[in-house]
């Protein structure tokens, strides 16, 4: 078994990432949004709140939070496989969701009291953010989809989800329209009080025998 030290750097075993749901994916997605409307406040503030540079606030909160995600897909056979390198993220701070046609990734960690960024020594270092969203070629079978973590690097196997199963469906050739017509215009009661069946030209014909009849 290994133990880790707290002068070894961040390395982690390979464990699987449990795929999360799209509602919980977009609670995580907000609280990332959130962080970064947070940081751009703060960088509108020390401009002395001077308004009309609230593009350039935001852009400049995801440049400092939002860490860019190095993102391959490939497919081999039957299946899609997605390699993302996430570093300085944990597992737990990476959330997956899977739909039929779409891949998320989300990823927040703790900020680090009291310690400077490199790019901004004066001040604290905030959390670290990470947002992906991967439109994919194919539809996926999400139940049968595995995500793994190591290293910094999170990978998601996503089988292909099989094809529609066509059905073969027969009918006989309905009425003519002259019987069809007949019918319609007498508008009286079947054999045994029952209403008369009214079919369309091309619908199936269904046949009724009569309580009366087996006598």
């Amino acid at each position: 078994m290994t133990h880790r030290s707290s002068s070894e750097s961040s390395i982690e075993i390979s464990a699987e990432v449990n795929l999360v749901s799209v509602h919980e994916l977009f609670e995580h997605t907000q609280d990332v949004f959130n962080l970064i409307a947070r940081r751009a406040f703060e960088i509108f503030a020390s401009r002395g709140r001077v308004h009309g540079n609230d593009r350039e606030d935001w852009f400049l909160a995801e440049s400092e939070l939002l860490t860019p995600v190095k993102f391959h897909l490939s497919e081999s056979g039957e299946r899609l496989t997605a390699r993302a390198e996430v570093p300085g993220f944990h597992r737990q701070e990476i959330k997956v969701s899977l739909e039929p046609r779409r891949l998320s990734i989300s990823g927040k960690t703790e900020p680090l009291e009291n310690q400077k960024s490199e790019k901004h020594p004066h001040s604290h270092r905030h959390a670290q953010l990470m947002f992906r969203v991967i439109d994919l070629p194919c539809e996926v079978d999400i139940s049968k989809a595995k995500a793994s973590f190591n290293d910094g690097r999170l990978e998601v196997v996503m089988p292909r989800a099989a094809p529609a199963r066509s059905v073969r469906v027969e009918t006989t050739q309905g009425l003519p329209a002259e019987g069809r017509a007949s019918i319609q215009e007498t508008g009286g009661m079947g054999a045994a009080g029952s209403p008369p069946a009214v079919t369309g030209a091309n619908e199936p014909i269904v046949k009724v025998r009569s309580a009366s009849s087996r006598r």
